[in-house]
């Protein structure tokens, strides 16, 4: 009986061990790259910001290049900062659907951006959103991005990491649009006049 209990013991102590082992080497395998703004050609005045190039991980376990290896020829991303913010994601999503609804050549996408500090958890952190997302094409277009926020931030001009960020995208990645904060609805109109603005 003695002997039975440690094999037991043995046994859920291995697997404890293996587990570990797995979230450690995963960690260790999910993008981490610092944020890179590549030269873009376009229309696009040259005050225009361009998205920085960022390489995360859909919640359909595909390593993705955001924004250029994302399809839409104007893209509306949503960043969040902290799991804190999901509401005010939650919040927006409705309207956002609508304006995809609306224009078919915008694409959505929901990027969590965490610092890179974060990654060793990813196993965790990723695999709980996509137990948590309501269908693949959600675990499609939200990707979590592990890199340098601080980075990130200065060179889409925010100053810090208190409200969720939303940003208007061209073919080139010129940022033509950028809003943040709580869903309201002039800031949504404001969207929808540039996104018509930029389709004419």
């Amino acid at each position: 009986m003695k002997r039975a209990l440690l094999s037991i013991v043995a046994g859920i102590f291995v697997l404890i061990l293996l587990g570990a082992i797995a979230v450690y080497i995963i960690g260790q395998r999910t993008p981490t790259e610092d944020p890179i703004v590549k030269t873009s050609e376009g229309t696009a005045s040259d005050e225009s910001p361009i998205f920085p190039e960022l390489v995360g991980t859909s919640l359909l376990l595909e390593q993705v290049g955001f924004p250029s290896e994302l399809s839409g020829d104007f893209k509306l991303v949503v960043v969040s900062y902290d799991v804190s913010q999901q509401p005010d994601v939650d919040e927006w999503l409705p309207a956002l659907e609508e304006l995809n609804e609306a224009f078919p050549q915008l694409a959505g996408y929901y990027i969590p951006l965490l610092p890179k500090s974060a990654a060793d958890s990813s196993v965790f952190i990723i695999g709980g959103m996509a137990a948590a997302a309501k269908s693949d094409v959600d675990r499609a277009r939200t990707i979590v991005v592990f890199t340098n926020v601080e980075a990130f931030n200065r060179l889409v001009n925010v100053p810090d990491l208190e409200s969720i960020q939303l940003f208007l995208l061209d073919q080139n990645q010129h940022i033509l649009w950028q809003g943040s904060g709580h869903y309201n609805e002039k800031i949504l109109d404001e969207l929808r006049a540039v996104l018509q603005g930029a389709l004419e």
